[in-house]
């Protein structure tokens, strides 16, 4: 070996547990298994890949604690096939957030800087699919009384949910979705005024049409500022809860 050189590192030996894991993902993907989905029992999986309990149950756990399946106790209890919604992807990210001491500031500068690239991507999206299910998110929402807290930022969430689904990036939505559900932890502490809630449904009509335009541009432009608002309200209100570290849940 020539100074100066290093070896590459070889690839770690996948435990049991991990190849097991790994090929109920395969199947859960090849066989387009919906969420709620019951998977085959602790003992037909021992028997097809001819392992103990404990490595069946070791890559439960796997996927269990990363939110890709949940285990349903009781009578016809098991594993079942879990939602991709961002939450179980956000649970164990904030397990690194808090390791790293990151804030809901940082978590909150994040979503600024991403969110106006998926509503880029998503106003490039040829058709018309992603302006109309904005659309129908935003009459949705339109609906909600501002007087009503909970419901007003639940129809907000909504809509910024559908924004990530639409952006055609799969990756990236599920990381927005991800730090949308942590931020969501803290709603109810840092919520709106009544009086601001009408720039919220002004935002969401403008970066719906930049959408519905196809005009990235705009789109990006007008999702940032709203963000930028949002962002600098928390800044002046609570300072105090943006420097609060991210814990896990």
């Amino acid at each position: 070996m020539r100074p100066g050189t290093r070896r590459r590192s070889e690839p770690r030996s996948e435990k049991l547990s991990e190849q097991i894991a790994r090929q109920v993902l395969h199947d859960i993907k090849d066989q387009q298994l919906a969420p709620g989905t019951q998977l085959p029992a602790e003992s037909a999986m021992c028997e097809r890949f001819n392992v103990g309990k404990a490595s069946v149950r070791e890559a439960m756990r796997i996927l269990e604690i990363n939110g890709l399946i949940s285990i349903r106790t009781g009578s016809g209890g098991g594993p079942v096939v879990g939602s991709t919604d961002g939450r179980g992807y956000g649970s164990m990210s904030t397990l690194h957030f808090q390791s790293m001491g990151a804030t809901l500031r940082d978590l909150m500068n994040a979503r600024t800087a991403l969110e106006p690239i998926l509503a880029a991507h998503a106003a490039s999206q040829p058709g018309t699919e992603a302006g109309e299910a904005l659309r129908a998110s935003l009459e949705c929402s339109l609906h909600v009384s501002r007087t009503d807290s909970l419901r007003f930022a639940s129809s907000n969430s909504d809509f910024h949910a559908v924004l990530y689904s639409v952006s055609g990036n799969p990756i990236l939505a599920l990381i927005a979705r991800a730090l949308r559900d942590i931020w969501s932890v803290r709603v109810e502490s840092v919520m709106l005024p009544e009086g601001e809630r009408h720039e919220v449904e002004s935002a969401h009509k403008r970066i719906t049409e930049a959408i519905e335009q196809h005009d990235s541009q705009e789109a990006e432009r007008q999702v940032r500022e709203h963000l930028e608002f949002y962002r600098e309200f928390c800044e002046e209100n609570y300072p105090h809860i943006l420097s609060d570290i991210v814990e896990w849940w």
